[in-house]
């Protein structure tokens, strides 16, 4: 089975993520970037309204996704939505083929439906590495 690990992170908590399923699966994880600038409060506020409004950005990615089996993309979660780039990614990327990873402070990802998998990752749970050794386990046992 090949992967393709792909990331966006704001604050470095889905790059984390990513690079640690990364280094397990032995691939190079792939950052989407999307030139805005989300940093301090005002970069808070704004991310919320991107993410409320569906509104689009311009991506770009930093290494190379090709094809391969599974997916799996890391994202965090902004007003219950993952951001505006990976939504925007996940349009270019067959669905039944993505194992979506989502970083929250506690909430869940809704929108499921689709996707190989989704697991949720939250802070306030203190599990992350536990979840991620369960989620690498289960695709090398697969």
């Amino acid at each position: 089975m090949t992967y393709a690990v792909i990331y966006f992170s704001r604050t470095g908590t889905s790059r984390r993520i990513a690079e640690k399923i990364a280094k397990e699966l032995s691939v190079e994880p792939v950052e989407v970037t999307d030139n805005m600038d989300w940093d301090g409060t005002l970069g808070y506020m704004r991310a919320a309204r991107y993410a409320m409004k569906n509104k689009d950005v311009a991506i770009q990615t930093r290494g190379k996704i090709g094809e391969v089996d599974e997916y799996i993309v890391v994202s965090p979660m902004w007003c219950g939505k993952i951001t505006p780039a990976i939504r925007i990614l996940l349009q270019e990327l067959p669905k039944e083929k993505v194992r979506l990873i989502v970083s929250s402070g506690g909430m869940i990802y809704k929108e499921r439906d689709g996707y190989l998998s989704v697991l949720d990752i939250m802070k306030k749970d203190k599990n992350e590495d536990r979840q991620i050794d369960a989620f690498v386990g289960g695709l090398k046992n697969s």
